[in-house]
């Protein structure tokens, strides 16, 4: 059931103007307005509750932010607070197999690093086939980039086109778009010029120059009114037809002779998550199966510092391993009580990525919405004076929320409280 939530300090929120100084972002019109429509620094969007996604993004981008990059990217996914009816949550894309695809893509906003965090809403996302995403997508991202640089200034309209029969994923039933359209338009002399795609959300058989259509084409499927600021003529001349030879296109086809280029992009991708990364099945090298030992230990963690430590718990001493890297804890591990075998792991720093998305510093609404779990309990020992849960979908991974709270030792806190906890540790346990 979706979660819905009315405290006053969000209705207060709902209440201020969206403007942040970004009033070109609907400088070419507003496509409709059959949702709860958002304006941010970087990018405006409608946002519909049925799909748990915007029905479009609209925004301009022009030289001097390309080249200004002062924000890198920090994948600090997470709820967005202006959405009424609440947004989609970071449970609803865990383990359903699609990436969480920008819609307003990061790389366009790193001339802000309020436009990058903002990027990261998950109002700003949509279900993307990985090999869509990561392949023909991100080359045409990077293509307008280019094509900023050359041009000055361009506008980008997005969006997904939903038809009948689509699947959903999530608590919140995210819809699973079967296209995607994308309009890039060049309003300024001596060339006034649109270009536009409707892509389908696979891995694509044919080259980016297939999927070019013309806007009055996309208006027909997606039922939206594109560029309507714009003088009728001008909408005419743009929206009508078809015109690749204004724009210089990238050889992104994606069959066999663009195999190369794509594996080339996902391998980058890939590259960005070689640091740890805590799964069901295991904690970097650490297996279920792997011994206690130090020297077992260095060999899987090569480039890490590991400290033999002791920790007290009910006035007993055993040993800890505790890896390091610039002084700093990564990771605790702590063993069984015959110390031959890993007891659990605790995750101690953010640098460590979670493939059940929840990371350090979340909050407990934006992991698991309005509802309090029903595989969470207070702390003890230790522990007391925390929540711990276990991750959804997950049989070893436990999520530790912290916060401040008056009540009895022993008692889960009501949801209101609950609600702005942090994830202060994660617990792997073998």
């Amino acid at each position: 059931m979706k979660r819905r939530y009315f405290s006053i300090f969000i209705l207060t929120l709902l209440l201020l103007p969206f403007s942040s100084g970004a009033n070109d972002n609907l400088d070419l019109g507003t496509p409709s307005h059959d949702g709860q429509l958002v304006d941010r620094t970087g990018y405006a969007f409608l946002y519909s509750e049925k799909h748990e996604q915007p029905l479009w993004v609209s925004y301009k981008l022009t030289k001097a932010e390309v080249q200004n990059k002062v924000a890198k990217r920090k994948d600090n996914f997470r709820l967005d607070p202006v959405i009424k009816t609440g947004s989609a949550i970071l449970a609803d894309y865990k383990g359903s197999g699609y990436d969480r695809g920008h819609l307003a893509p990061a790389g366009d906003m790193a001339w802000s690093k309020k436009a990058m965090s903002e990027s990261f809403f998950l109002t700003n996302m949509s279900p993307q086939v990985p090999a869509l995403n990561r392949g023909m997508w991100r080359i045409l991202e990077e293509q307008i980039r280019k094509w900023t640089l050359k041009e000055q200034e361009l506008y980008i309209i997005t969006g997904p086109i939903i038809r009948p029969n689509y699947k959903t994923i999530g608590p919140n039933k995210v819809t699973v778009p079967q296209w995607y359209y994308k309009i890039i338009v060049d309003y300024h002399q001596p060339e006034i010029k649109a270009l536009a795609f409707m892509i389908p959300n696979r891995k694509p058989q044919k080259s980016l120059q297939s999927f070019a259509v013309s806007i009055d084409k996309l208006e027909e499927v997606t039922r939206l009114d594109f560029l309507n600021l714009l003088p009728k003529k001008v909408q005419e001349q743009l929206e009508s037809k078809v015109n690749l030879s204004e724009w210089k296109l990238p050889a992104t086809k994606a069959g066999k002779s663009d195999k190369s280029k794509i594996n080339k992009l996902l391998r980058k991708s890939a590259d960005k998550t070689t640091q740890l990364t805590v799964s069901e099945a295991g904690l970097g090298g650490l297996k279920p199966n792997t011994p206690f030992s130090q020297d077992q230990i260095q060999q899987l963690f090569p480039n890490f510092d590991i400290v033999k430590d002791n920790r007290s718990t009910e006035g007993e001493l055993f040993p800890i391993f505790r890896l390091r890297k610039d002084g700093q804890d990564i990771l605790v591990i702590n063993p069984t009580s015959d110390y031959q075998h890993i007891f659990s792991v605790q995750i101690k720093s953010k640098t460590v990525k979670n493939q059940l998305e929840a990371n350090l510093g979340s909050t407990y609404h934006e992991v698991y919405g309005n509802q309090l779990g029903k595989n969470c309990s207070p702390g003890v020992e230790e522990q007391s004076g925390k929540v711990i849960c276990l991750a959804l979908g997950s049989k070893r991974i436990r999520y530790v929320f912290a916060g401040k709270w008056h009540g009895p030792d022993g008692v889960l806190p009501p949801i209101e409280i609950l609600r702005s906890w942090e994830l202060s540790e994660i617990v792997w346990k073998p």
